[in-house]
């Protein structure tokens, strides 16, 4: 028998979560940490108390404790280049480097990098002074998404249906010091994003995910990272798969050719606009808290192999496809206009594992408190996005908080 692999997965999010229970399933798989550590206990996980961006003691820690594989989920530890210090150091971890995921992390570089590849996307500009910024969108078809350079806040980003609201919100990120501000055409449509397991040469679709980025039913309200997700997307034709596909290896040869090849899942998130017609809005540099377990719920395959040959360069040797499953999910985000609320009726959901808690205190007498902000992630799977549907509006209308917000549409349409 293989001696077993103690992983350490580095993110506090719902896509750390997410992988870990994916992980915990795995034969041969020892001890699973999480660094900084996820916000609830469990028998699946230990977590350890280190910042996501502190190289030095995730490094220290992984040698200590014999680690086979990291996994940085954490936008900040990628930022912090938690890849290139590992590599160097000789340990395997699975992600890209900084260099290569800056098409991701940060959105004015992802959007030169697509008009550079020729991806069709849509129109755009980037400023740093509100004058040339207010200039442009004299000119601009209304509406107009305005984005920071990198998503922090919820705020970091609006859809403007008119010139005075954007004005207004210009303004608004310009005054915080707000620099490179990036002003594109708000593209009308469905929206998907599909994963890629990639070795920085090779890629291998892992799903295909319809997204629900407003925060209200119908797409209204506050434009977000992302409120929930269906898999399979069956509104994806196989030429936009193809097409897409495309677009992924010329982003692979584009980085390789810069000595920065990307190794690691790697999303694109696109809208259809017409039949086989789609823009591609932006990239992702790993699963999202919204979509994250219901990409995997979907794989069959063995992660830490799949993660390993990756790693060490015989992926595209080994591997002409992943093994999946049937099944269907459906993800909802929760979120919490309030903090210090009680959530009730979490006792009366059939399995607690099918929530992936990101922000969330627990009392001294067992009580889950909520913080302000996106509290957790509720997924189902069934053999029908319709099954998955019903079993998870049902499991949510368990659960009450004052201040709880989730859409009630999502694999509605």
């Amino acid at each position: 028998m293989d001696k077993e692999k103690n992983i350490l997965i580095i993110g506090n999010n719902a896509a750390a979560s997410a992988i870990c229970k994916k992980l915990y399933t795995i034969d041969n798989v020892g001890k699973i940490f999480v660094a900084p550590g996820l916000c609830l206990k469990s028998d699946k996980f230990t977590s350890v108390d280190i910042r996501e961006e502190d190289l030095t003691g995730l490094l220290k820690f992984a040698i200590e404790n014999d680690i086979y594989l990291t996994i940085p989920t954490s936008a900040k530890a990628l930022k912090a280049d938690v890849v290139s210090f590992f590599q160097t150091n000789g340990q395997r971890i699975f992600g890209p480097t900084k260099e290569a995921c800056n098409i991701a992390l940060n959105n004015n570089l992802g959007k030169k990098f697509l008009y550079k590849i020729h991806a069709q996307t849509s129109k755009f500009g980037i400023f740093d002074k509100l004058q040339q910024a207010e200039e442009y969108l004299r000119t601009s078809n209304f509406p107009v998404t305005i984005k920071c350079s990198e998503y922090n806040h919820l705020d970091d980003m609006l859809v403007c249906p008119t010139v005075t609201i954007a004005r207004e919100f210009l303004d608004k990120l310009f005054s915080q010091n707000e620099t490179n501000i990036l002003i594109e055409d708000f593209t009308y449509g469905h929206n998907f994003t599909i994963y890629y397991i990639t070795d920085g040469y090779s890629a291998i679709p892992i799903s295909i995910n319809a997204n629900y980025k407003f925060m209200e039913d119908g797409d209204g309200g506050i434009y977000t990272n992302g409120m929930g997700c269906f898999t399979p997307d069956y509104k994806i034709s196989e030429t936009i798969k193809s097409r897409v596909g495309n677009i992924i290896i010329n982003t692979l040869k584009a980085l390789d050719k810069k000595g920065s090849p990307y190794v690691g899942i790697l999303g694109i998130e696109c809208t259809i606009t017409g039949e086989d017609k789609f823009y591609v809005n932006e990239f992702k540099p790993f699963l999202q808290d919204y979509d994250a377990s219901a990409v995997l719920n979907s794989i069959d395959d063995d992660l830490i192999k799949i993660f390993t040959a990756c790693v060490e360069g015989f992926f595209s040797d080994e591997y002409e496809q992943i093994a999946q499953n049937n099944l269907s999910s459906v993800s909802a985000l929760v979120y919490s206009r309030q903090n210090n609320q009680i959530i009730k009726g979490l006792e009366n959901i059939e399995d607690i594992e099918n929530i992936d808690f990101i922000n969330i205190k627990e009392s001294s007498d067992d009580k889950f408190i909520t913080q302000k902000g996106n509290s957790f992630v509720l997924t189902r799977c069934a053999s029908t996005i319709t099954r998955a549907k019903n079993y998870l509006y049902e499991d949510l209308e368990q659960i009450k908080f004052n201040g709880m917000k989730y859409r009630k549409d999502i694999g509605l349409n």
